[in-house]
């Protein structure tokens, strides 16, 4: 035993993993995980008082004693001793319980030979009594090493009444309850085979030494699997790497050779243009220069007609009759064929048509006997413009395992009943479970064909009608109204959804937890500033790990519980550093469970790891006006800026990228868009709160759909503000002035 390591640990080793507080009473079960008696006691009550009895940390499943009280359960001798070794280890910090008075002193000794602690005054009892002058004593303070590994490897005494002082030194090979002390040796188990219990343990210990050897090896050989998966993977890396280099390399030299197609056309159309336009001017110029001598010639007319004398008249008319009639001639204007030609640019359709056929390129793996497959329609019937359509591949073979390899050449195209070809798709999902998901989501509605090849080869069943129609989204149902009882919301704000759909939404000073049919769970919290308690909590999220964390608005911070509520820490406070926060409002979680909350007062989006420490932030009054939550999706973090009436677009670096919407009420536009979502086909919901509706959109910024209006009726709202997705693909939206939560299809 590492005794140092366990002291060191002692209070990890000795806490009930359901409160979190020190084990009282510790009860083992047979998957070895130890917890409270009491802790145990609620939680199978909570389960439904079953006979059998679920695991609250590995959720294995045991039989409930067989006389039905879990106080039979084994009591954990190992872990009461880790709980009087921690007791006097904190003893500078908290005080000792008595065991004998049950008075609470931090002037405490521990006696080795009754395993309890005796405060001063009842030392002096203990001290007089004639039979324990030979006890051990020591007082908490001076406790060294060894003598914790004494504490920990203390004896076990016999729990029948009157064999308290009875150490448990035997073990009856006969009865059940096999280890006894000398006295029910002698009164009970007359006859019996009864050994040392250190024997019959070294003999186990020796026989469990041996089962243990089989695991060994097993486990041996996996780790040897998994280096050699890592090697696999780092291999497959590096291949894609290159393989990713090589289609970067071939589109680049593409797009050059495009980008010098271009110029050069752009350069001939500018040369020939330019001879146009140079003889075009040439001739405007000669043009302008006969008209400026007939301009004088006229004046000089005019002026002799106005002016002179009749003798001058009659003395120059023939001069100003010949010039009159030299620039009176006129030349015919002849448009020049070369000056005016039409330049039409003339398409090479084929490369476009080799392109949308086929891509700029394949990838193929191994080929699939595509007779193999099956096709089967799966929501395609009834697909939703706007919404990813899915279709299912399944084997014939017997062993009813996909024949098909998740590299293969995919490819859907779908026709409408005229044969035009409407979408041809290599972009699909493997699902890994017989599904393949089209990535493509269609714009149009009606009657089409689809067929599925994989390989360039037609499978089975394809292809088939679907039929898809426009966008549509139905109200299920609603639940809550405006009060302060459980159950009753007031402006409910935030709402997120947990692995067991279950639905938790802040309201005013408190958390709710609702099930999926909106019935009320539980609830933690309360209007304060201590620990546990809220001055408005807006955001919050269900961690991987089952915590969930809120925004706590009015006190500038996040706080985190466990799943039953209880409060386990906080980070944040007001202020400007990178580590505070100032009225902060969303918050969710990347795919590394690191806490992206929306400090709407300092203009930021701010990253920290699941344990409150800063790690980066984007955004800032350069980039965002008034942001109110971000969500990751893929590469990207997709932010609500409440005051700009958009939504932006950062890579996860922090590097902005775009943006879509402007003020308004159409179609893509906002008012005051509050939290965002995105569902598993990739698709962001956006509550248009002031515009009382949620829109949908594809991660470019198309709009999708919309559902929702004003009003307070079923599929109604006023100022929605969050949004949510349970399981089953059902949309949770916080209707904030209706006080409700209302689900929809």
């Amino acid at each position: 035993m590492d005794v140092p390591k366990l002291v060191f640990n002692l209070r990890e080793e000795a806490s009930c993993p359901v409160c979190q507080d020190i084990l009282r009473d510790p009860r083992y079960l047979p998957c070895l995980h130890s917890f409270c008696l009491n802790c145990l006691i609620n939680w199978h009550r909570a389960s439904g008082g079953e006979v059998n009895l679920r695991c609250p940390k590995c959720q294995g499943r045991s039989r409930v004693p067989a006389s039905g009280d879990l106080k039979d359960l084994p009591t954990s001798f190992f872990l009461s001793g880790f709980i009087d070794a921690l007791a006097i280890k904190e003893s500078d910090k908290t005080q000792v319980t008595c065991g004998n008075c049950d008075k609470k002193s931090s002037k405490t000794s521990y006696c080795f030979e009754c395993c309890k602690f005796y405060c001063d005054e009842c030392l002096i009892g203990h001290n007089i009594i004639r039979s324990y002058k030979d006890h051990r004593v020591l007082a908490v303070k001076d406790f060294q090493e060894k003598d914790y590994e004494v504490v920990v490897k203390r004896p076990v005494f016999c729990s029948r009444k009157g064999h308290e002082k009875e150490e448990l030194k035997f073990c009856c090979k006969i009865c059940p309850e096999n280890s006894v002390c000398q006295t029910c040796v002698i009164l009970d188990h007359a006859g019996h085979k009864v050994t040392l219990i250190q024997d019959e343990a070294e003999a186990q210990k020796m026989e469990l030494t041996g089962l243990t050897q089989t695991p060994k090896k097993t486990l041996k050989a996996k780790m040897k699997m998994v280096t050699q998966i890592d090697e696999d993977y780092a291999q497959l890396v590096q291949r894609s790497e290159d393989m990713l280099r090589d289609v970067d390399v071939f589109v680049d030299n593409l797009m050059r050779r495009l980008q010098e197609e271009r110029q050069n056309i752009k350069s001939a159309v500018e040369n020939e243009i330019k001879k146009s336009l140079e003889s075009l001017t040439s001739k405007k110029s000669a043009i302008q220069q006969e008209m400026k001598e007939i301009e004088s010639a006229l004046e000089k007319a005019e002026k002799l007609l106005k002016q002179s004398t009749d003798i001058e008249v009659v003395q120059l008319k023939k001069p100003l009759q010949t010039i009159l009639e030299r620039v009176g001639q006129v030349k015919p204007v002849e448009r020049d064929p070369e000056s005016l030609f039409e330049l039409v640019f003339v398409e090479n359709n084929k490369i476009l048509e080799t392109i949308n056929s086929g891509g700029i390129g394949l990838l193929f793996r191994s080929a699939t006997d595509a007779s193999e497959s099956v096709v089967e329609g799966k929501e395609l019937c009834e697909g939703t413009v706007g919404r990813e359509a899915q279709f299912n591949l399944t084997t014939r073979n017997a062993a009813a395992e996909p024949c098909y390899n998740k590299n293969d050449n995919v490819m859907v195209i779908l026709r409408d009943e005229r044969g035009q070809e409407c979408i041809t798709t290599f972009l699909v999902n493997d699902n890994k479970d017989g599904t393949y998901k089209i990535s493509y989501c269609p714009t149009f509605e009606g009657k089409f064909n689809l067929s599925v090849k994989i390989n360039g080869q037609h499978i089975c069943g394809s292809p088939f009608s679907v039929f898809i129609k426009s966008f549509n989204v139905k109200p299920v149902l609603s639940f809550g109204k405006e009060g302060s009882k459980n159950g009753m919301f007031s402006y409910p704000f935030g709402v997120a959804v947990n692995s067991r759909d279950e639905i938790a939404v802040t309201s005013r000073h408190k958390v709710q937890i609702f099930d999926c049919k909106g019935n009320f769970l539980r609830y933690f919290g309360r209007q304060g500033s201590d620990k546990g308690q809220f001055e408005y909590p807006r955001g919050i999220a269900f961690g991987k790990d089952r915590n969930i964390y809120v925004v706590d608005s009015g006190n500038h911070r996040i706080q985190i519980f466990n799943e039953e509520g209880r409060y386990l820490s906080m980070f944040g406070g007001e202020g400007s550093l990178d580590s505070q926060l100032k009225n902060p409002r969303g918050l969710s979680l990347d795919s590394n469970g690191n806490i992206i909350v929306a400090d709407n007062g300092n203009k930021f989006n701010k990253i920290f790891s699941p344990d409150g420490k800063f790690l980066t932030k984007i955004g800032g009054p350069n980039s965002l006006s008034s942001p109110l939550h971000c969500v990751q999706s893929g590469d990207y973090l997709i932010v609500s800026d409440y005051g700009d009436h958009s939504v932006k677009v950062f890579t996860r670096d922090g590097d902005y990228k775009y943006q879509f919407g402007t003020r308004g009420k159409g179609n893509g536009e906002f008012d005051h868009p509050r939290c965002l979502s995105v569902t598993k086909s990739g698709h962001v919901l956006v509550c248009d709160c002031d515009n009382h509706r949620v829109q949908v959109f594809e991660l470019n910024g198309k709009f999708v759909g919309k559902f929702g209006k004003y009003g307070s009726n079923l599929g109604e709202f006023e100022y929605p503000s969050s949004v949510a997705l349970l399981s089953n693909g059902q949309i949770v939206v916080s209707d904030c002035w209706n006080h409700r939560i209302q689900i929809f299809d």
